[in-house]
């Protein structure tokens, strides 16, 4: 453990927002985490079993947010029943009335 200790003790975590971004002892920019997904992207070559453990040290310090709160199961509401629909009645056009405002046709006057 006091390895451990001394291995995260040479590295800075900074967050901005929903991210945590990993500086080595030199202020060099090593790695960001992303609170929100949960995954770390490396910007630089780092010994495996340091990186690992600092994944690992994120992850326990900041749980991804799909992981941290479980979200609350709303249940469904019951099926409605609805009546069938009405059946379907062909529908009449009827020829509108010659006198109707959008037919501006003359009437044949009839002579007697």
């Amino acid at each position: 453990m006091q390895n451990h200790q001394t291995v995260l003790s040479t590295f800075q975590f900074k967050r901005i927002a929903d991210v945590i971004r990993v500086f080595n002892e030199n202020s060099y920019f090593m790695a960001e985490y992303s609170e929100r997904t949960g995954s770390v992207k490396w910007q630089r070559v780092l010994i495996a079993s340091q990186r690992e453990l600092i994944e690992k040290w994120l992850r326990e310090r900041y749980p991804a947010a799909g992981t941290a709160v479980k979200a609350r199961e709303i249940p469904t509401p019951p099926a409605v029943r609805t009546a069938p629909p009405a059946p379907r009645t062909a529908v009449v056009h009827r020829p509108s009335p010659v006198s109707a405002p959008g037919n501006r046709q003359r009437r044949a006057v009839k002579s007697t």
